[in-house]
């Protein structure tokens, strides 16, 4: 059954000089589980906002958008909250109460419903989702992943019959991320709920679907079957980055075709059982992960530090040491929760360390000037928008320029927006701005100072796969050109396993594993990549799907 459908749909935001979404039509049954991929900024999230009315963005609209037949505009707020749920990228953005019980009746009392239904639906739900122990905890104290599951259950208490997800786990470490997805999987198949979900991450989500559909600029520029659509992408050298890795080693060692697969493997077991049956060797073109210019000279050094957020509380950070050399790339990772962020901002100096000391380029944070120490460490927050203080892009650029006393902040902006591959919204308010934009703006004030050392926490997210790609290698040409070092936050395996050289696991407040990649990622069995998890029985040290050949 048809549940929401789109007939010409064209919008242009307010002010804008061009559209965002041009001449899309598309079908959404009530059975139905779509994922929607394309590069930041080419109009995922505008297009999900168009299908729930409460959230239409300012600007121009033309064309239908029908649900169960009639159009979407005549819906009330009431019905559109009730048949069309939504949950944003970021676990932050829908928690209005204080803790979880009365995020969930909240929603309710929005609808008008009734005191005795309203503790019936809790209950069945805390029942389905298991969220019994989390019931009377405070939203603020959760970790990233308990959040987003409040913020969808607040959703589901409402039991719409369509839920758009617009990435929900960008901010999710790996374990998170496959708990949520496989949530998505009892929802869709066991409560009948619809679901189109945005995501640039696919290994996780599209085993799962039945469609999937690629935005570029706007359009729907292909859609179909899953296996159809990778295949199509793959024939676009330059959208071979969308494709997942299981069927990208497939696709890029010709087996599709050698092996006459009618449809291409998307899980790591089916993967590897058709590798196995089949008894198709591969062989590993390692990756250097060398720094450039290696040194043993040190440019961070955390000793013996701890920290707790409440006087008498537990110590998020407990006796920590970490010693990052010159030119290095540090991957931290570890569960959402553990401290990473924590860890970031306490070497900063943003938040003061309980016990301990980090020294960064040889000074104590306490002894630099500050306005110094401002441009040769630089610090990037999972919030960009933290950053922007001016109406566009080019301008926030050239004021940061003229703040550093650089001789031509205008040539600086310009060059500076090449580099990060963003000119294209140079005249736009960087509030404007997509995710992953926001994140290459937010970055690119920050290099504007040339810094020695870089603080990321996060970087990648919200980025597209060919937007990652090119923030590594951006990141690893300063570490060529000037020496930078780099010390980064992330959920990402397979970015820190492609471009970092060092990896660190966080966890129980103290750093517990730190090595290079390859040794890294092979002694995991959760926190590494896809690649190693389908080919480790032959491959033990593969990490990146660059590496695999035949």
């Amino acid at each position: 059954m048809e549940l929401i459908k789109t007939v010409d749909l064209n919008f242009e935001y307010a002010l804008a000089d061009h559209k965002s979404l041009n001449h899309v039509d598309l079908s959404v049954d009530s059975s139905d589980f779509i994922t929607v991929a394309g590069s930041s900024g080419s109009g995922k999230t505008t297009l999900l906002r168009q299908l729930k009315p409460e959230l239409w963005p300012v600007g121009k609209r033309t064309g239908e958008i029908l649900f169960e037949g009639k159009p979407i505009s005549e819906m009330t707020a009431a019905e559109s909250a009730q048949n069309i749920g939504m949950v944003f990228q970021s676990p932050e953005d829908q928690l209005v109460m204080d803790n979880v019980l009365q995020e969930l009746a909240f929603s309710l009392e929005n609808v008008g419903m009734a005191p005795n239904d309203i503790q019936k639906r809790i209950a069945e739900l805390v029942s389905f989702l298991g969220l019994q122990d989390i019931l009377y905890a405070n939203v603020q104290n959760l970790s990233g992943g308990q959040k987003q599951l409040v913020n969808l259950a607040a959703v589901l208490i409402l039991r719409p019959k369509l839920l758009l997800l617009d990435e929900p786990t960008a901010q999710l470490d790996p374990i998170a991320t496959k708990e949520f997805v496989s949530l998505l999987k009892r929802i869709h198949d066991e409560l009948g709920i619809a679901i189109v979900m945005n995501e640039h991450v696919l290994d996780d989500v599209l085993p799962l679907s039945n469609k999937l559909w690629i935005v570029d600029n706007g359009e729907i520029a292909y859609s179909g079957d899953v296996s159809t659509v990778l295949q199509q992408l793959w024939e676009q050298p330059k959208l071979r980055a969308f494709v997942p890795d299981v069927p990208y080693v497939f696709l890029n060692n010709q087996l599709t075709t050698k092996l006459d697969l009618k449809q291409l493997p998307l899980t790591v077991v089916k993967g590897r059982d058709v590798l196995q049956q089949n008894q198709i060797g591969f062989k590993q073109d390692r990756l250097d992960n060398t720094p450039p210019n290696a040194s043993k000279k040190l440019a961070a050094k955390v000793s013996h530090v701890s920290f707790e957020y409440d006087k008498n509380g537990y110590y998020i950070l407990d006796d920590l040491n970490l010693s990052v050399n010159e030119n290095d790339w540090l991957a931290i990772i570890g569960k959402n929760g553990t401290g990473k962020t924590t860890l970031l901002k306490v070497i900063m100096g943003l938040l003061p360390a309980r016990r301990g000391s980090s020294k960064l380029l040889g000074k104590r944070v306490k002894s630099w000037d500050k306005t110094e120490f401002y441009k040769q460490v630089c610090y990037l927050s999972q919030t960009p928008s933290e950053y922007f203080a001016y109406d566009s892009v080019m301008e926030e650029y050239v004021e940061r320029g003229k703040q550093l006393g650089l001789a031509d902040p205008e040539a600086a902006a310009k060059d500076m927006l090449e580099q990060m591959t963003i000119t294209h919204v140079a005249d736009q308010n960087p509030h404007d701005a997509s995710g992953g934009e926001q994140q290459l703006i937010a970055l690119g004030m920050l290099l504007l100072s040339q810094p020695k050392l870089l603080l990321l926490d996060e970087p990648t997210k919200g980025l597209d796969p060919i937007r990652r790609t090119k923030l590594g290698n951006i990141l690893k040409n300063l570490q060529t050109k000037q020496g930078l070092t780099i010390i980064m936050v992330s959920h990402d395996m397979a970015f820190s396993a492609k471009f970092a050289n060092q990896c660190a696991l966080l966890f129980d407040g103290k750093i517990v594993s730190q090595e290079e990649p390859h040794a890294f990622f092979a002694e995991n069995f959760f926190y590494t990549t896809t690649t190693n998890r389908m080919l480790r029985y032959q491959l033990p040290e593969v990490i990146d799907r660059g590496e695999v050949a035949q």
